[in-house]
């Protein structure tokens, strides 16, 4: 009967010391002592368009992360709106652009949870609407709508459609409107717009492209004027064709001046075809004295230095 008194003894400690090892760690290992890990430190949140993306430094012993938020100060689990097994940096969707909110995270392992973290504010903001962007002589004039809450603008742009924060060259701390200079002509550009506040920077805008070019310059001046009176209360008046010019003024005078805009008697387009043209309804042996111009889209051309005197039959 002793003997079995004493198995029962050494049954009872082998037993003891098992669990022991199960709790402590001992046997191999060292002396970890198996805790729900410890709160997460180095939060960070990034406002964007209805989005707030949230990074923290990894806890040693985690082995996945709970992200709580709310639009009340003193958030906690209970309280909280919550992402299960979040990663950073995680991407919180569907919040309220305009409206404060508050971030906590916790750390989990197998034996439990731990506290939560620092808590971090962020305020969702929209991006910008109604871009626009137009071309000139190497630049681009690009604008947009304002934005409630926004304290300046982040302009992106390249040469390749589908800009976006981490591929486009980046203009900062901008207004609308906004001119980007030293592009290449003929080359198409594409831009987005952002809007910045303390919280961060909002979701990209819509993407518009415009592409620099020269500017387009009235024509020249017309060349080769003749002007004649063939018949009574008639000039006819001649010149050579202007490249680019889509239609022509003929300004006649009773006046021997190169004539300002506003003391010109009669100004008469013709066809771009067109290099010659009869007026009538003058005064018989009257002197006037004629001018033209060449016009397109650009304007109008100067005049030449000096009218040309003709008497009318």
């Amino acid at each position: 009967m002793k003997w079995r008194k004493q198995l029962m003894g050494w049954l009872a400690v082998a037993s003891l010391a098992v669990l022991m090892m199960l709790f402590t760690g001992c046997g191999g290992g060292g002396n970890t002592v198996l805790t729900a890990p410890a709160q997460p430190f180095g939060l960070a949140v990034k406002a964007g368009s209805a989005t707030a993306t949230v990074s923290w430094t990894a806890v040693s012993g985690a082995t996945s992360y709970n992200i709580y938020y709310g639009t009340t100060p003193g958030v906690t689990t209970a309280s909280g709106a919550v992402m299960v097994n979040a990663t950073a940096p995680q991407v919180i969707t569907g919040l309220t652009d305009g409206t404060p909110y508050y971030f906590v995270v916790t750390a989990v392992n197998n034996v439990g949870e731990s506290a939560v973290s620092n808590e971090v504010p962020a305020t969702p903001m929209a991006k910008p609407a109604g871009i626009a962007a137009s071309g000139g002589d190497g630049q681009v004039t690009v604008s947009w709508s304002a934005v409630a809450g926004a304290t300046s603008y982040n302009v992106y742009y390249g040469t390749t459609a589908g800009i976006s924060v981490s591929t486009g060259t980046k203009i900062a701390a901008v207004a609308s409107p906004l001119v980007v200079t030293g592009l290449a002509n003929a080359t198409p550009y594409y831009f987005v717009v952002t809007a910045v506040n303390s919280n961060g920077e909002s979701s990209v805008s819509s993407e518009k492209s415009a592409t620099p070019s020269v500017a387009p310059q009235p024509p020249a001046s017309p060349t080769g004027r003749v002007v004649t009176s063939p018949v009574a209360g008639h000039i006819s008046v001649t010149w050579n064709a202007v490249l680019g010019a889509t239609s022509y003024n003929v300004y006649y005078l009773q006046s021997n001046s190169v004539p300002a805009k506003s003391a010109v008697l009669a100004a008469t387009p013709a066809s771009s075809a067109t290099n010659s043209i009869d007026v009538a309804g003058l005064i018989s042996g009257a002197t006037y004295y004629v001018l033209i111009t060449a016009v397109n889209a650009a304007g109008e051309s100067g005049t030449q230095t000096n009218a040309q005197a003709i008497t009318v039959l």
